[in-house]
């Protein structure tokens, strides 16, 4: 978790030196699901004050190291690498 009832899981420490790409997903205020993932790398403590910022009052860390995203409206299409679980939205 990197939310947790609106505070920050208390695993994460401000400065710290684990930096990674990381992705996640939020609860937004009115209850629709918010998925972000950093294109450069972040510490725990910041992406988890990110969706604070948002108002997420809980967040989900997913798994960045291995993630890629496909957005091709943003000229944002990472299609190397291995790919486990898939999480899309479609029309």
């Amino acid at each position: 978790m990197l939310l947790i009832d609106g505070k920050n899981h208390s695993a994460f420490i401000e400065g710290s030196k684990n930096l990674n790409i990381r992705n996640g997903v939020g609860i937004l205020p009115d209850n629709k699901v918010f998925f972000a993932m950093s294109k450069t790398e972040i510490y725990f403590y910041d992406f988890a004050k990110y969706f604070q910022s948002l108002g997420c009052k809980n967040a989900l860390y997913l798994d960045g190291y291995v993630s890629r995203t496909y957005l091709p409206e943003k000229n944002w299409e990472q299609t190397d690498g291995n790919f486990g679980v898939i999480i899309g939205v479609t029309k």
